[in-house]
């Protein structure tokens, strides 16, 4: 029986980190799943009848955990329906595991919460990939105003959400860097019009328009979300 309890912990927890590895960009969430794995592993070696293949899962959890995360990449690939909904559901379950763990005294408050607030990042991170996706596709392709509408978005979606991130200052100041550069025409030539005042409320209405057409079509992020469940 305890064999057996090991084993399937040791499992789940192997799940976890495969799991979340295509997402993370940080480690703070996958060390306290190798610590809690690699412990298992090394206490299922006193009972198992195949010590070596024991040993093999060590080695190899060993060296993956030396593995560096990948860089955020703020021209991300598209994400389907369902990798969404899967990564959702991986989410939800690493939350419930620090849940559970932070229960048993295996890691402090603190260190809980920190773990929980990137996870709450990964959420809002897949929440905006078709947003991120269409913006970027617009700018690129030269339609301007599309993409500084979609950009405007997701500016307030980061905006509204109270997640406290390295990532998400990286997205906020790239989304700030491309409406810049979008808007720098315009403000030149707000600069050159002859009533630059009536220029300027003419683009200010516009935008407000488009950012509230858009925002009429998307989910919204609220800065109350609490994440994973």
């Amino acid at each position: 029986m305890k064999y057996l309890q090991l084993q399937n912990r040791a499992d789940r927890m192997e799940q976890h980190i495969v799991g979340l590895k295509p997402l993370n960009t940080d480690t703070i969430v996958s060390d306290v799943f190798y610590d809690f794995y690699l412990e298992n592993l090394r206490e299922l070696l006193q009972y198992s009848d195949d010590p070596e293949k024991i040993e093999e899962r060590i080695a190899k959890a060993e060296q993956e955990r030396e593995d560096e995360p990948q860089q955020l990449n703020l021209e991300p690939d598209e994400m389907s329906f369902h990798e969404k909904t899967k990564y959702r559901e991986r989410l939800t379950k690493a939350a419930k595991m620090l849940l559970y763990m932070r229960r048993k005294g295996r890691i402090s408050n603190t260190h809980y919460k920190l773990c929980y607030t990137y996870l709450r990042w990964l959420n809002l991170w897949i929440q905006l990939n078709r947003q991120i996706i269409q913006a970027n596709k617009n700018f690129h392709t030269g339609d301007m105003r599309v993409a500084q509408t979609l950009y405007s978005v997701i500016h307030s979606h980061l905006k509204s959400n109270n997640v406290d991130r390295p990532e998400k200052k990286e997205l906020e100041k790239f989304v700030d860097q491309r409406m810049q550069e979008i808007m720098a025409p315009q403000i030149m030539a707000i600069q050159e019009a002859d009533d630059p005042e009536e220029a300027l409320a003419g683009l200010v209405h516009a935008m407000e328009d488009d950012a509230s057409q858009a925002l009429d079509g998307a989910t919204p992020t609220n800065a109350n979300e609490k994440g994973p469940q």
